[in-house]
């Protein structure tokens, strides 16, 4: 990625994402392109590991499977129509969520997560 900030369009609604890959966990943070201000940030945390950082999470949905990169932008595109339906995009707030939890209350069912190798 050569840019530090991605723009993602969700329901006609314009987004700015961006991660980070930390020693125990991977931050997935998402902010209004219109309010800078709001920023949610959804954490993968593991503090069972040593030397990776969780990649991808596999999840099930109504007997569907599927895995998804944590660092792209599908992850962002999966969440953000959940966050828009709960308006959880609050002008002058920071707000901190951890991943899995929020996959489980989407309806998902968390399988397994991947790890990556840090570099």
């Amino acid at each position: 990625m050569k840019r530090k900030t991605r723009t993602i369009t969700v329901n006609g609604k314009k987004y700015v994402w961006w991660w980070g890959v930390y020693y125990d966990s991977t931050e997935l943070y998402l902010s209004p392109e219109d309010d800078k201000t709001s920023v949610i940030r959804v954490d993968f945390t593991d503090k069972n590991i040593s030397g990776q950082f969780n990649m991808s999470v596999i999840i099930r949905k109504d007997g569907t499977e599927k895995t998804v990169k944590i660092i792209e932008p599908a992850m962002s595109g999966l969440l953000l129509p959940y966050l828009q339906e709960q308006e959880m995009f609050i002008t002058r707030k920071n707000i901190f969520i951890d991943g899995c939890d929020l996959l489980r209350k989407m309806g998902y069912e968390v399988i397994g997560i991947k790890k990556g190798l840090c570099w």
